[in-house]
Formats: structure tokens, sequence, C-alpha cells
């Protein structure tokens, strides 16, 4: 149980770390696109904040949603799922080779 949740934990980690170096690197090599990326982040702000939500909810979702924290919840799920594919194939390798 503890080894499960440490690999879990690990994972979210690593992930996070990878999601800024990610950004980092489009925001260096590709100044272009990562601007385009931002004009994007605010427009799915702008929906998300006009889809009709309920007052009491929408205000916290105007307060605590920005573009750059959208950017990241980008990055960091693109690198989830780099860890994942990365860990399947390892983990696949690992067990032909045990077999």
């Amino acid at each position: 149980m503890i080894q499960r949740m440490s690999v879990s934990v690990g994972s979210i980690a690593v992930s996070m770390v990878l999601g800024h170096i990610a950004l980092a690197y489009v925001g260096i090599f590709y100044p272009e696109r990562l601007e385009g990326m931002i004009e994007v982040a605010g427009m799915v702000k702008k929906w998300i904040v006009g889809a009709g939500i309920p007052s009491r909810y929408n205000v916290w979702i105007r307060l605590l949603l920005e573009e750059k924290s959208l950017l990241f919840m980008f990055f960091s799920l693109i690198a989830r799922i780099f860890i994942l594919m990365v860990g399947g194939v390892i983990g696949w390798s690992w067990r032909r080779l045990r077999a």
C-alpha cells in the first residue's frame, strides 16, 4: 500500500517538474506558439466562465482560474501521458525479460 502510494505521488511530482520544463522549453524555443497557447487558454477560460455555472461557483472560477494555470495543467497532463507510456514500455519489457 505504501509503495503504491509512493509511486503515485512520485509520478505526480515528476509530471509537475516535467510540465514546468516543457512549458519553459516551449517558451524559450517557440515563443510564438506559446503566445498562441496563452490566447487559447484565455478563450477556454471565457468559455468556462460563460458556461452558465451558478454565480456562487462562477465567482471562484473567475478568481482562481488563470491562463497560466490552464497552460500548466495542459503541460502536466501531457507529461503524465508521457510517463504512463514510458512506464508501460518499461513494465512490458521487464515482464518479457523475466518470463
